[in-house]
């Protein structure tokens, strides 16, 4: 089974998110994104991710990784990696605005 990190940026960036999978063989990839809001759909956007990583496997013959990894249970982990990203993304956001708002007055 593949085994999921959240991981940070090394600035501690909110708008940067991304995570590690380590497989069965011990390979790992490192997936990485950066947006400046929250990722509409949590769900359709772990599916592609677990697409891509399926595809790496793929395309550089990881297929004993492939066949030892529960590819639903990836797309979960992923998908709730998301959602917490998108939740601190907002806190973000938000203080960022109540900061705005407060100098404004």
């Amino acid at each position: 089974m593949a085994k999921l990190w959240r991981a940070e940026s090394a600035e501690a960036d909110p708008q940067v998110g991304g995570f590690v999978v380590e497989f069965p063989s011990g390979a790992r990839k490192v997936v990485a994104w950066r947006s400046g809001a929250p990722i509409p759909d949590v769900r359709e956007a772990a599916k592609q991710y677990a697409t891509a990583l399926v595809q790496h496997m793929l395309d550089h013959e990881l297929r004993d990784d492939l066949n030892r990894t529960n590819i639903p249970s990836l797309v979960a982990a992923i998908q709730r990696i998301l959602m917490d990203w998108n939740e601190e993304l907002r806190r973000s956001l938000y203080a960022a605005n109540e900061t705005h708002a407060t100098l404004v007055q």
